[in-house]
């Protein structure tokens, strides 16, 4: 799968359990929070509803901005390269507890 053929559905299934993000000094498990289409950002040209993936990690180590590739820890053929990943305040909703982050797919 690449970047530009990627759905929500393929986080959703996967919601409430762990991702890696793997780079070149190290790996950490992420939980996948939520997935929120957002229908409104979608361009004129877009070739999907355009989505947000929040995730939580632990308070450290924490994850730098940046590109990472992505595993889930439960199915061996579910990987993706090159994700663009942000941390964030945590949320409202949240209890608050470790890092959050947020993948973007427009």
């Amino acid at each position: 799968m690449t970047l530009d053929t990627v759905t929500s559905d393929f986080f959703a299934v996967h919601q409430g359990k762990l991702l890696t993000a793997e780079a070149v000094d190290g790996q950490l498990a992420l939980e996948i929070m939520s997935v929120e289409e957002t229908p409104l950002s979608a361009g004129p040209n877009s070739k999907r509803t355009p989505f947000r993936v929040l995730l939580r990690g632990p308070d450290s180590p924490d994850l730098q901005d940046g590109c990472y590739t992505f595993r889930a820890n439960d199915d061996e053929n579910w990987r993706l390269d090159g994700i663009y990943i942000n941390r964030i305040i945590a949320p409202t909703h949240s209890d608050g507890q470790g890092a959050f982050y947020q993948i973007v797919f427009s």
